[in-house]
């Protein structure tokens, strides 16, 4: 009896063994379970923060790509507007480091930005300082010229490509530049301005405090606004050219006509209004048809340009010389009264009569006649003037040439200007 009671405590012990064994079991398959559950789950976390983060980069990148490519947009609407490079240059790099510091700002960066434009001296082979904002040629190291090939700005001048630095002190050619430029480092852009495959200049950048972090696209919308603003250069250029030869005698470099009236026309209203005095000087070249004849018409070219440049030398920044036509030229003098008139009419007859005319070898001379006339004394309109400073050239002309005669009204129109010591 005793023995079958131990055989049911045993087979019940066993029993409850095993029932503990398969509930042992089943709390293993269980937590491998929740632990592949929970792995997926983590694993599925860490996928979707990924991809948020992918989203998240990829929203920034695109952002910042639209701001670039609205700065782009507005660098051409400046640069569109104006003609002259001085413009078209000056308001573009206003532009382009406003648009930089915005986009820096757009990514958490405060960065405070400076630059300038060189521009390429084909004879020297330098590179010219032409602008700048927030940094003056004297603070580079170059002093305002760099040689091509040398520093920063001369080597990315000759690669033509973009060139982005993040920490300048760290590049060994950057040791050239001078003390003074070293006392705060900087992040250093060079961007070459391109017309085709021929670079006409560069603008440099430079990023306080330094370590700019560029996107890969930064390049290439550099190398576009160096390659549009390179466009523009040489239109600016084209259209300079242009402007010069509908305003410019070719022979003499000279006003033509057709500039020497609208000047004259805006000086005479400007003396009307603002009751000043004008003065007019015009000039012949004495027996020029027999010099043409003698020696050519290639040497009478050549003296034309001799006696423009000579004339071009000894007035004054603010007066206006134009070829009138053949062998006359006419000065006009704004806010000059008649004694000074005078005094610059009889500088320039005795300069070009001074003046030694080498033709095949041989030393020829050649003066000139010249009639002056003042507004108001002489004239009350722009015609009248032009008649009263004629009528006094042929006085010249007919006193005996390589004289100055001065209109006056009355019934004597001309009297002969004589400057004491004058030959």
């Amino acid at each position: 009896m005793k023995n079958h009671e131990k055989d049911n405590d045993l087979t019940r012990k066993n029993r409850e063994i095993s029932s503990l064994k398969l509930e042992i079991e089943e709390v293993k398959r269980l937590t491998a379970i929740n632990e592949k559950l929970l792995l997926a789950s983590i694993r599925e976390q860490e996928r979707l923060l990924n991809e948020l983060s992918k989203r998240s980069e990829v929203i920034l990148k695109k952002g910042l790509e639209i701001r670039e490519l609205k700065a782009f947009n507005k660098i051409i609407a400046v640069a569109s507007k104006h003609l002259s490079i001085k413009d078209i240059l000056k308001y573009s790099l206003q532009v382009i480091i406003s648009s930089l510091e915005s986009l820096e700002k757009a990514v958490g960066r405060e960065v405070k930005i400076s630059g300038g434009i060189f521009l390429i001296d084909e004879a020297t082979e330098e590179l010219v300082h032409f602008t700048s904002s927030g940094i003056s040629p004297e603070a580079l190291g170059c002093r305002g010229r760099v040689a091509l090939g040398k520093c920063i700005c001369g080597m990315v001048a000759q690669s033509g490509e973009v060139d982005i630095i993040p920490y300048c002190r760290a590049e060994t050619h950057h040791g050239g530049m001078l003390p003074a430029c070293k006392e705060e480092d900087h992040a250093h852009v060079s961007i070459p301005l391109k017309s085709g495959d021929k670079v006409l200049g560069l603008i440099y950048l430079y990023f306080v405090p330094p370590g700019y972090l560029h996107l890969a696209s930064d390049v290439s919308i550099f190398s576009s606004i160096g390659n549009y603003l390179g466009l523009r250069i040489e239109k600016a250029r084209l259209y300079e050219k242009v402007q010069e030869l509908a305003t410019h005698d070719g022979l003499t470099g000279l006003n033509n006509y057709r500039e020497f009236h609208n000047r004259l026309d805006h000086e005479f209203q400007r003396a009307k209004r603002y009751t000043k005095t004008l003065s007019l000087l015009m000039t012949d070249i004495d027996h020029f048809k027999l010099f043409n004849d003698t020696y050519g018409h290639m040497s009478g070219d050549e003296a034309l340009k001799t006696i423009g440049r000579l004339i071009r030398n000894l007035v004054r920044s603010v007066d206006i010389p134009a070829r009138y036509g053949g062998e006359e030229f006419a000065v006009i003098l704004p806010d000059t009264p008649l004694k000074q008139a005078e005094l610059v009419a009889e500088r320039l007859r005795s300069s070009v009569a001074g003046h030694p005319f080498f033709v095949d070898g041989k030393t020829v001379s050649l003066t000139i006649s010249i009639g002056i006339a003042s507004f108001p004394e002489d004239a009350d309109t722009k015609e009248e003037l032009i008649k009263a400073a004629d009528r006094a050239l042929y006085c010249a002309k007919n006193g005996g040439r390589n004289r100055v005669y001065r209109f006056t009204r009355g019934k004597n129109p001309c009297n002969r200007v004589t400057i004491p010591g004058a030959d």
